[in-house]
């Protein structure tokens, strides 16, 4: 692991965003962005392996150590956007590289297409754009999710009785148990009813609306940077139609694929996608 990281806090508005910084100081920055229900530690054995590379690891809102929305906020892939700008305005990065895992490669390739002059290169890993609905689907979706808002209840979170029984539970959804006992130690926090992940209940909420998948297209044909996409074999084999057709929108775009699974920056080919990382960048 790396002997030398620090820990900051970025605020923006009523939130506190939560960010390890790893690294060389001095290196060039890459704001790195989690996936839905993780928190920026799945970035740190990534991170042992770039010591050339300054990595701002961000907790995303309603994840890890950052806080949540407030009471009738919302987790719209959209609104990530603006919590990024924060952290890249409050550590004063004109330029940087954006990485994003999943949910995080999709707000990523939102705020590249938004930001062209911030974003100096930009990496995806599993994530060709954010994920879209049909428009003959939108009224079943905001349904749905106007019936979750009504049943949820705020403190609704499953407890367990010590810390590696949480941790079981997050491997036992397709991690192993060294990958998830590195999230948890993260993400796991303790009070009076046993142990918790530190994850805002509504993210488990359907959202309103969603991105059509025309409006996906328009903006990654907006990505004007050199682009690295990594992507599982395992993850994408139902995928492909989606892959290959948002692959063609992408304006400089190189594509690896690894035989691995969804988490293979974290939980297997870790030393393929640095050495990846590190050609991109030329670290």
């Amino acid at each position: 692991m790396l002997n030398h990281w620090q820990e900051i806090s970025v605020s923006h508005g009523d939130l506190q965003l939560a960010v390890r910084i790893h690294g060389d100081f001095a290196a060039p920055p890459l704001i790195a962005l989690h996936g839905w229900q993780d928190n920026s530690a799945t970035f740190e054995l990534l991170a042992s392996l770039l010591p050339d590379a300054r990595i701002i690891a961000v907790d995303l809102p309603g994840h890890g150590l950052s806080s949540s929305r407030h009471r009738e906020g919302h987790y719209y892939i959209w609104t990530y956007v603006a919590d990024v700008l924060a952290v890249a305005d409050g550590l004063n990065l004109r330029s940087f590289t954006l990485l994003g895992h999943s949910m995080g490669g999709a707000i990523a390739s939102l705020f590249a297409a938004l930001y062209p002059e911030r974003v100096k290169n930009l990496i995806l890993l599993d994530a060709v754009g954010p994920l879209t609905t049909q428009p003959e689907d939108a009224p079943a979706q905001m349904l749905k999710s106007i019936r979750q808002h009504q049943s949820l209840r705020p403190d609704n979170r499953h407890h367990y009785p010590d810390f590696m029984s949480a941790v079981k539970a997050r491997a036992d959804k397709g991690l192993s148990l060294q990958a998830a006992t590195i999230l948890g130690k993260r993400g796991i926090l303790r009070d009076e009813k046993g142990y918790h992940w530190n994850l805002d209940p509504r993210l488990s909420r359907a959202n309103l609306l969603s991105l059509t998948e025309e409006q996906a297209e328009v903006f990654i044909r907006k990505i004007t940077c050199a682009t690295l996409l990594i992507i599982a074999n395992d993850y994408w084999l139902d995928k492909k139609e989606r892959l290959v057709s948002r692959r063609s929108f992408f304006q400089n775009l190189d594509t690896h694929v690894l035989n691995g699974n969804h988490h293979q920056h974290l939980d297997g080919h870790v030393e393929a996608v640095a050495d990846l990382i590190k050609a991109f960048l030329a670290l």
